[in-house]
């Protein structure tokens, strides 16, 4: 609980909605498509765990694009571009939580170092990354043959690559190393 009441002061403080659980079936199911059995529920990273997770990656930020995969309202796109990063983008299926992140992105009142911030809707299983240097981060945002195809798609990237996910949710994606 304590999570969700910094969630919520971080919400206030910038003027924006993340901090919310949000079963995706119900927002716009229509719109989702074959996908949405793969996909899990949208719950904000904890902000805590933002900053731990980001303090393990090897890229330097201003040498690299940050991808967020399964991007939800936005709360990892707002907080990635507090950092230098050449890019951000945001990538969700749903219609609906792409509209709420592209809202929170254009009223954040909290400081941005990087100027290119994105939110695309975009299946991630048929997400083509950008080329070059990136951190793809994922908090459990979908599972099975999407995942396998995230997975594969990495794995063939050309460029340094940082994948920053949750201990919490590592285990299907552990499942996945020989890919």
């Amino acid at each position: 609980m304590a999570g969700r009441r910094v969630g919520q002061r971080f919400d206030a403080a910038h003027e924006v909605t993340t901090e919310a659980t949000i079963f995706l079936g119900r927002l716009d199911p229509e719109a989702l498509g074959d996908n949405l059995r793969y996909a899990t529920h949208y719950e904000p990273t904890p902000l805590h765990e933002f900053e731990a997770l980001m303090s393990m990656t090897t890229i330097p930020p201003k040498r690299a694009t940050f991808v967020d995969l399964g991007a939800g309202m936005g709360r990892v796109v707002l907080l990635a571009a507090s950092r230098p990063f050449q890019r951000v983008i945001g990538v969700d299926f749903s219609p609906a939580m792409c509209r709420i992140a592209r809202e929170n992105v254009a009223r954040y009142k909290g400081r941005l170092k990087c100027c290119d911030v994105k939110i695309v809707r975009r299946d991630a299983s048929t997400y083509a990354l950008p080329k070059g240097d990136l951190v793809v981060y994922l908090f459990n945002p979908f599972r099975g043959p999407v995942l396998t195809s995230v997975v594969r798609r990495l794995a063939r990237h050309d460029g340094e690559l940082n994948v920053v996910r949750s201990e919490e949710h590592t285990s299907e994606l552990q499942s996945h190393h020989d890919i």
